[in-house]
């Protein structure tokens, strides 16, 4: 039997399941204020279970709402619990017979119908689970092996880490979580689904360990007194530790290097000419230090500036993971509603210097020094900090010979290496302002 609900009684349910959420509230927050309503009912499954589709707009914002609905008896066992999901009861018809409608997301079994319908049928599982976030976008994950973003927040046309992944794939670009199908209605994204390694660690807590190593190798024998600060090599400790990760950011910086390239092919390039990079810096920042690095950088001469391309523009530690492959890339933006320094659903497409990119790696390795050194206790804060500005100085460089000593990488960046590290000082000084800044930011 075909059952499928009425769309104005289900569009009052929508509205006021949408007005109980905190993402949403967070999502219009600083908006001029609008009504909200139904712009678009789409039924994707015509059964029980049911699928539907709601697009609700307000203002310029709109937002997706996936809908299940069910015969009322057997609701209770499939949401388990889960009965904020619930919408409420509304008919399939005029004078027809009453179902319970719900959050899809909730439901196991449609959440698998999903993926089958966002695939185009390609993709099947047996099991699926829910990763619990709080933001403008759901994430699911089947079987182990492919994971979901499915947006409530929609953008109009092309969701920019959608259009990255698969101008990326388009140009054989691999080292990064395989895009698997892009679901696209109302002219936005809707979902993507890419490939997930369970075993893959992210960048930052493979950093953390070296460095907890690097600190635990150098006060295990209690060398705490000043006598055996003074005499203490950081660099020598640094290196001979068994978590030494510079080899690992030498194959970052050679993975990063291929993958601006991927960037430069996929979409256009231009020369950098040296006013157009100490614009770039003006643009970030000024003042002090920074000033005499744009001036400097302004004088590259013509044809000396490397590329501009079409930069990642979030890229940290964060955003790659280690698997048994090698270095992957594995963001591609963030969320607007835990982030006050992107005020667009997503990170916003940016031309820049692969330097900036670099500039983030190498902050990123900054942060996490810190954030190791926040752990250790104050008895041996002063040997702490040496070593660990040894390991963040030593892996900075890995990183940067690595980038650097790739094939063609040369064509990216300026080439004298003077004006190299003139421009990644200034990007690193405007990350430290804005880190200073919002200290709570990566």
């Amino acid at each position: 039997m075909t059952v499928a609900p009425l769309q104005e009684g289900l569009g009052p349910l929508a509205v006021a399941y949408l007005e109980r959420q905190a993402w949403f509230h967070r999502a219009i927050a600083d908006r001029p204020a609008a009504p909200l309503g139904v712009a678009a009912y789409d039924v994707l499954r015509p059964s029980d279970p049911g699928l539907g589709r709601l697009v609700l707009q307000r203002g310029a914002q709109r937002f997706q709402l996936l809908v299940g609905w069910r015969d009322p008896s057997r609701v209770a066992g499939v949401l388990q619990g889960r009965d904020a999901a619930l919408l409420g009861a509304v008919r399939d018809e005029p004078g027809g017979r009453h179902v319970l409608a719900y959050d899809a997301l909730a439901d196991d079994e449609l959440i698998v119908v999903l993926l089958e319908i966002v695939t185009g049928g390609a993709e099947t599982a047996r099991r699926a689970r829910r990763v619990s976030t709080l933001v403008s976008h759901a994430s699911l994950v089947f079987d182990e092996r492919l994971f979901m973003k499915c947006y409530r927040v929609l953008e109009q046309g092309e969701r920019p880490e959608a259009e990255l992944m698969f101008r990326l794939d388009a140009v054989g670009f691999n080292a990064m979580l395989a895009p698997v199908a892009r679901w696209r209605g109302h002219g936005a994204d809707l979902a993507v689904v890419r490939e997930f390694l369970p075993s893959a660690l992210e960048g930052r807590l493979l950093a953390l360990t070296s460095l907890r190593d690097v600190l635990a190798h150098a006060t295990a024998d209690e060398r705490t007194s000043e006598r055996a600060e003074a005499e203490l090599d950081p660099d020598a400790e640094t290196a001979t530790a068994g978590g030494d990760l510079s080899s690992e950011m030498r194959r970052l910086g050679q993975m990063t290097a291929g993958f601006h390239l991927a960037l430069a092919q996929a979409f256009a390039e231009e020369p950098a000419t040296g006013a157009a990079l100490a614009g770039l810096v003006a643009a970030r920042g000024s003042g002090g230090r920074l000033d005499e690095l744009q001036r400097a950088v302004a004088g590259i001469e013509a044809g000396a500036g490397g590329q501009l391309i079409r930069v990642h523009g979030d890229y940290h530690l964060r955003r790659v993971l280690r698997a048994e492959t090698g270095w992957l890339v594995a963001g591609f933006s963030d969320d607007p509603l835990y982030s006050s320094s992107h005020p667009d659903p997503s990170l916003a497409p940016r031309v820049g210097s692969p330097v900036e990119d670099l500039a983030d790696m190498c902050f990123s390795l900054h942060r996490v020094a810190l954030e190791g050194l926040a752990q250790r206790p104050p008895d041996d804060a002063g040997l702490a900090a040496a070593l660990a500005t040894a390991w963040e100085r030593r892996n900075q460089r890995a990183f940067l010979a690595g980038y650097l000593g790739a094939e063609r990488a040369d064509r990216l960046v300026p080439a004298d290496r003077a004006a190299v590290e003139a421009l990644l000082e200034a990007f690193l000084l405007v990350r430290e302002q804005r880190y200073e800044a919002t200290p709570s930011g990566e």
